[in-house]
């Protein structure tokens, strides 16, 4: 059985509860984030433990812990649950217990959940995938909150249309980004990627650094029917790496297959992972 930290304590996974006075339940008050592992080792560690403090600062949310401390208690969440080969590592600090079950009170939970990873289809990668666009900008993109109420309505449409993602679209039709994904586009050689107004996801950082070794790289706004005519499209995400896009709504993008380009930085995000578990394997 899975072991998961809970507000101080390592419990099954089936005794893992929280009051139900906590803000996370009642009003959805919390941020999270989640990573993955390698070689039963965390990728990107301190960039998401950094995102996770940031989110927080965000939303109001005084942290009793510091980042050594909840990077330790990551590492050992890990120990607890040897059976997992590799793991997705989901962090949450919620709201906490409120009197008036509004208003913190200063005494966030903290909660990690260590899981093992669902493998995405191969034809993702092989064949690309379909996306459609949703009306919508998060009220707080630069923090990573837990409250995924209109993500879940979104994946929901796309999931009726053969879709795997939904894009959000604001109102001044720009493309912004997925629900779980950060967006980007080939024009000829540019590589574009929305800047404003988007959670900025860690693959996000690193594939804006592998790209400027083959391409020229802008962060500016992406209008939707600039993105419709796109040489090349694809998302990216912790789990999902790089995942080429050919079709959005009813607009098929390039040659409808995933391009040269795209398999450029996925190949360049391949090896990266690959340096990153050889140096595991060297401490």
């Amino acid at each position: 059985m899975k072991i998961y930290y809970v507000d101080g304590k390592f419990v099954p996974s089936d005794k893992a509860v929280i009051p139900v006075d906590d803000l996370s339940i009642l009003r959805g008050y919390g941020v999270c984030d989640i990573m993955r592992t390698y070689k039963g080792k965390p990728y990107f560690l301190d960039e998401h433990v950094l995102r996770l403090e940031n989110s927080a600062t965000k939303v109001g949310l005084s942290l009793p812990w510091n980042r050594k401390k909840i990077k330790k208690i990551i590492i050992q969440t890990l120990i607890h649950n040897p059976d997992i080969d590799e793991a997705n590592i989901r962090v949450m600090i919620t709201g906490g217990s409120s009197t008036d079950f509004f208003t913190p009170m200063g005494n966030p939970r903290l909660i990690i959940m260590v899981t093992p990873i669902k493998k995405l289809p191969e034809s993702w990668y092989d064949n690309g995938v379909k996306t459609i666009t949703i009306h919508h900008e998060r009220d707080l993109p630069d923090a990573k909150v837990t409250s995924y109420i209109q993500a879940a309505l979104a994946l929901a449409k796309a999931k009726e249309q053969n879709a795997v993602e939904a894009i959000y679209v604001n109102q001044r039709n720009e493309a912004l980004e997925g629900t779980t994904s950060n967006l980007f586009a080939f024009f000829k050689d540019s590589l574009v990627t929305p800047d404003r107004n988007v959670l900025k996801g860690i693959t996000r950082r690193v594939i804006l650094s592998l790209g400027n070794r083959f391409f020229k790289v802008e962060e500016r706004p992406l209008k939707l029917e600039e993105l419709f005519r796109a040489n090349e499209v694809f998302l990216t995400g912790t789990n999902k790496g790089v995942v080429p896009v050919i079709q959005i709504d009813d607009k098929i993008i390039g040659h409808g297959k995933p391009g040269k380009h795209t398999k450029t930085i996925i190949r360049a995000l391949d090896k990266h992972v690959l340096n990153f578990m050889e140096t595991q394997l060297e401490k």
